[in-house]
């Protein structure tokens, strides 16, 4: 790349850090549910605004979801994905110690910084087009409820990804680097079992609690035989008020991941009929309320090749010995005894399947797509209140920072070498090979855009006409 093409890219990038420093803080300090991701949406859209982005809000009919574009003339098109939800009951405050803020959420996923640095480096490549005389044009999609696989799969489906040549994205992970493997499918879906309710004592009730344990125990004992290949996550949304009163409902939560899409699918359809059966057997009513379903990421060697140049340009995060100590205070409370182990260089990453699902795995089969990951200490766990407290500290503020100038960077080399695209659309093309393809089916889509407390409260009712 040329050294003339990297400093303005840097430069652009160094001018709107500070910006994307205060709006990670504000997405970690006002975490929210997704689908209802009101402040970040807000606060992102109006920030790509103030620098000549034109920003659709509510785009797809989802309050929370926004595609911003700003274009400089004929080009390539590429899209930067901002994700900036959280996770239920994980708040903490930032300290190394298990410290609830009170908040309903936390971002134990990370995703405050993905949204301040993936924006912040869209922003920074339009201004360094502009000063290089770049042509293209970049695209922002506010991507909201990635942690139930939900935004980005609407969003694709309605033609929020239409005329997308390359996807540019970030997260934290135990590695810095660009990986180019894959990751889990995942299929997502509630299954609600109707009753009635009446004296814990009496022999007559229809218990939705026994049909919720019925199937949940018959999917462990068919494990072994049907499905050991599959992982099979599940929780108790309602199981009922008292022992003394049966519940005349309860809603269970199954995923099923795979690292093959199709088997994904093809175990979940052989979950559902256990279902359905345990509440015929106690005389419950069932229905299937389907969230969502994503394929896990497909690797794109060209794509990751090019992230990683920009990254051995930039350097891998460096921490002091403030970073050091609230990490090692972090990994000591969820692995007392462990060693500290963190990832300091960079690498292309190919070996392995990540154990995680993501609703942008889904367009990478469509779209080629480059992720720069920044690391967490090995001994904090994502999805916990540890990560919550590390994504808001400046330890974890050095990794988005290092991944949005990465991506800034990576935007103005493939804006001025189209081969570059090309490449990736040729072994995206390999790798997908003869296969059809078709997005998955998107679940509770009027009780998401329009009523998104009710999901999390659990008292949705879907509107979809699925079986059950």
């Amino acid at each position: 790349m040329d050294e003339r093409l990297i400093a303005g890219a840097r430069e652009a990038w160094r001018a709107i850090e500070p910006a994307a420093r205060r709006m990670i803080d504000y997405i970690w300090e006002n975490p929210e549910l997704p689908m209802m991701e009101y402040k970040a949406e807000a606060a992102l859209s109006a920030w790509l605004v103030e620098h000549g982005f034109t920003v659709e809000r509510g785009v797809c009919a989802m309050p929370t979801a926004f595609r911003a574009v700003w274009s400089n003339g004929e080009g390539a098109t590429i899209g930067f994905l901002a994700e900036y939800d959280a996770l239920p009951g994980q708040g903490n405050r930032m300290e190394p110690n298990r410290a609830p803020d009170g908040k309903r959420a936390g971002h134990a996923c990370g995703h405050n910084l993905i949204g301040g640095a993936d924006t912040g480096a869209a922003i920074a490549a339009r201004h360094a087009m502009e000063a290089l005389d770049i042509t293209g044009t970049i695209v922002v999609l506010g991507t909201p409820a990635e942690e139930i696989l939900w935004g980005k799969i609407a969003m694709f489906r309605d033609g929020a990804f239409d005329g997308i040549d390359v996807l540019l994205t970030s997260h934290g992970d135990y590695q810095n680097g660009a990986p180019s493997r894959p990751c889990l499918a995942c299929v997502s879906s509630e299954f609600v079992f109707r009753g009635e309710s009446s004296h814990g004592g009496s022999r007559r009730s229809q218990n939705a609690l026994d049909a919720a344990e019925l199937t949940v125990q018959s999917v462990e004992r068919l494990r072994a035989h049907q499905f050991s290949d599959a992982i099979i996550g599940h929780v108790m949304r309602f199981a009922g008020f008292m022992p003394s009163i049966t519940p005349d409902e309860v809603r269970l939560w199954f995923t099923v991941r795979n690292a093959d899409f199709e088997r994904a699918e093809e175990v979940y359809n052989l979950i559902l009929p256990i279902a359905q059966d345990a509440a015929r057997y106690t005389g419950t009513d069932f229905q299937e309320q389907f969230i969502s379903a994503s394929r896990g990421y497909l690797p794109n060697d060209a794509m990751a090749g090019r992230l990683h140049a920009a990254m051995e340009v930039i350097g891998p995060p460096v921490w002091d010995d403030d970073d050091l100590a609230f990490m090692q205070g972090l990994s000591e409370h969820c692995r007392p005894g462990q060693p500290f182990n963190l990832d300091r260089t960079t690498a292309i990453h190919t070996e392995g399947v990540d154990p995680y699902g993501q609703d942008d795995g889904e367009a990478s089969w469509y779209i080629p797509l480059a992720r720069a990951n920044w690391a967490y200490p090995t001994g904090v766990l994502l999805h916990n209140w540890a990560a919550t407290a590390n994504s808001g500290h400046e330890s974890q503020m050095k990794g988005g920072v290092f991944a949005g100038e990465a991506l800034a960077l990576t935007a103005i080399d493939l804006f001025t070498d189209h081969s570059a695209i090309a490449a990736a659309k040729a072994e995206l093309a390999e790798r997908v090979g003869g296969r059809e393809l078709s997005p998955p089916r998107v679940g509770g889509f009027e009780v998401m855009t329009n009523n998104p407390e009710a999901f999390w409260d659990a008292t949705w009712v879907s509107t979809d006409k699925l079986a059950g």
